[in-house]
C-alpha cells in the first residue's frame, strides 16, 4: 500500500496543479466600463480647463475663452499660419485672473493668406495650483491646388494611423 501511495501522491499533485491553473478557477477580468469608471486613460499632455471658440469673418474674428476652472496669471495671446497675418495686438490678455464658470472676449483684426489660412490662439495660465495651457487653431478660407497636393511623404504607422512626412521648408 505504501508504494500506491508514493506512485498516486505526485499524479494527485500534478491534477491539483493543473486545476489551479484552469481558465475555470481564473478570475475574469474587469468589465471595459468598470475599468473606465476607475481609471481614467491619459492621452497626452494635460490641458488647461477651457473652451476656446472662434467666430471668423473676412478679415476679423470674435475670440471666446470660457474659463471651466478659476485661472491666474493667464496669458490669450493669438498668431497666425499658412499666411494669415494679425493686424491686431497678439496678445490680448497678460497675467489676468479670471473665477470658474467666466468668459472672455476678444476681438482680432488680421489679413488671410492664400487659400486656407489658420487663426492659432493660445491660452496659458495657472489652474488649481498648475500650470496648463491650451492651443486651438481656426481654418478659414479654400484650400488652393498646391495646398491640396501636398508634397509630403505618405506612411503608415505602427498601429494602422496616415502619417505625413513634411519637408522641411528653408528659410
Amino acid at each position: 500500500m505504501n508504494r500506491k501511495t508514493f506512485a498516486a501522491v505526485p499524479g494527485f499533485l500534478a491534477l491539483l496543479a493543473l486545476a489551479a491553473c484552469s481558465s475555470s478557477t481564473k478570475s475574469t477580468p474587469p468589465s471595459a466600463a468598470s475599468t473606465a469608471a476607475t481609471e481614467q486613460p491619459v492621452h497626452g499632455k494635460m490641458q488647461a480647463p477651457v473652451v476656446v471658440n472662434a467666430q471668423l469673418e473676412e478679415s476679423s474674428a470674435r475670440v471666446t475663452v470660457r474659463f471651466d476652472s478659476p485661472a491666474t496669471g493667464v496669458r490669450v495671446s493669438v498668431h497666425g499660419l499658412d499666411g494669415l497675418t494679425v493686424t491686431s495686438q497678439p496678445t490680448l490678455a497678460e497675467g489676468v485672473n479670471f473665477p470658474e464658470a467666466s468668459t472672455a472676449s476678444y476681438d482680432v483684426a488680421f489679413t488671410r493668406g492664400a487659400g486656407r489660412s489658420h487663426l492659432v490662439v493660445s491660452v496659458s495660465g495657472e489652474f488649481k495650483g498648475a500650470q496648463r495651457s491650451r492651443v486651438a487653431s481656426f481654418a478659414i478660407g479654400t484650400p488652393t491646388d498646391a495646398q491640396r497636393s501636398s508634397n509630403a511623404t505618405k506612411a503608415e504607422g505602427a498601429n494602422g494611423e496616415r502619417i505625413k512626412i513634411m519637408p522641411v521648408d528653408p528659410q
